[in-house]
């Protein structure tokens, strides 16, 4: 079940509850009994009265506030907000004095309707629940702050870790021996080939320096990426590596976090079989439900080390601050595939 935007912030306002009912249900009914001499019969039934309909206000509006913002976010749909909260509060306010006044009446007869105005209740009341409200609003607005400031220095430390073992795959000893080997054979055997070669290397680098410090990017750049280092995957493979990317026109604008399906990619790469006999299929497409979904033909390599699944734990980390939704990991005797929710690009 998804958590509204109060849980989603650890909304704990329980201090601020009991003390705004204790001054206004208590305080606030025996200062004004004190003030203008009123019968201490109707004070002590004021304050009861008051600290119900306090109660109920408080909570109410707490209610109230929090399904508002589930629906109608401020940063999304502010004038829905304040509309749809004004008329509901006024609706819940009215209801309200109405129980309490039928409730007075039943002990203190025709008393209750010389003491007290049934409408002058019913805008005090109302003014109390507002301000309540924005007592609510403010908390939650400093509270979503907090988090979100906290998100930031999450997510950018997911960013740096993703960038470090990007980095750290394709900068290392066995991906150099390789493209460096890959390189003098095709120097080898065409120089024009060999040239293309180095030149698609430089690309990818290139755009992984540009792309990496991006919190999201469209599906058609990170594209770009697994397209350069397939070309370069597929100089040493051959036709025994086989990339499929079955993406419509209309999701390349969509969003992705920056270099995780070409890490996806890369991990298929690297812990499976890829030989004439067993060639590795890889294949990016979108599943109905908005998901990037990466799957290859499952044919574990036996030399391989233990994996460290450093990678997959990255990209679910980012997603977890980037979307609602999380990564799917789908295991079976026949592939591998890993589902990443499509991101709107702001």
């Amino acid at each position: 079940m998804k958590k509204t935007e109060f849980e989603g912030v650890g909304f704990k306002d329980k201090w601020v509850i009991i003390i705004g009912i204790l001054i206004m249900g208590v305080v606030f009914p025996l200062l004004n009994g004190m003030f203008f001499n009123i019968k201490m019969n109707f004070v002590v039934l004021n304050i009861i009265f008051s600290t119900f309909s306090t109660t109920a206000m408080w909570l109410g509006c707490r209610f109230i506030i929090n399904k508002i913002w589930k629906h109608f976010p401020w940063d999304k749909k502010p004038i829905k907000h304040l509309v749809y909260e004004i008329i509901i509060l006024a609706i819940y306010i009215l209801l309200i004095v109405k129980f309490v006044f039928f409730v007075a009446s039943l002990f203190l007869s025709e008393e209750i309707g010389k003491e007290y105005n049934f409408w002058s209740v019913y805008i005090s009341s109302l003014i109390i629940s507002i301000i309540i409200s924005f007592i609510h609003e403010a908390v939650f607005f400093y509270m979503l702050w907090i988090k979100t400031i906290k998100r930031a220095e999450q997510l950018e430390r997911e960013g740096l870790l993703s960038q470090y073992e990007t980095l750290k795959n394709q900068i290392n000893p066995h991906f150099l021996f390789n493209s460096f080997n890959t390189l003098i054979s095709l120097i080898e055997e065409d120089k024009n080939a060999a040239s293309d070669y180095v030149q698609k290397l430089s690309d990818f680098f290139r755009i992984i320096l540009q792309l990496r410090d991006k919190s999201i990017i469209t599906v058609s750049e990170e594209l770009e990426l697994i397209k350069t280092y397939i070309f370069i995957q597929q100089k040493r493979y051959g036709n025994n590596l086989i990339m499929n990317i079955k993406i419509p026109q209309q999701v390349l604008e969509m969003g992705v976090a920056p270099l995780t399906l070409q890490m996806l990619v890369e991990n298929a790469i690297k812990h499976n079989i890829i030989s004439t006999e067993k060639p590795l299929n890889i294949e990016i497409s979108v599943t109905d439900n908005n998901y990037l979904l990466v799957k290859n033909n499952l044919q574990k390599r036996t030399d391989n080390e233990p994996s460290s699944g450093l990678g997959l734990q990255n990209i679910r980390n980012r997603y977890t601050f980037l979307s609602d939704k999380k990564t799917e990991v789908i295991v079976n005797t026949e592939y591998y595939a890993v589902a990443i929710p499509l991101l709107e690009v702001v």
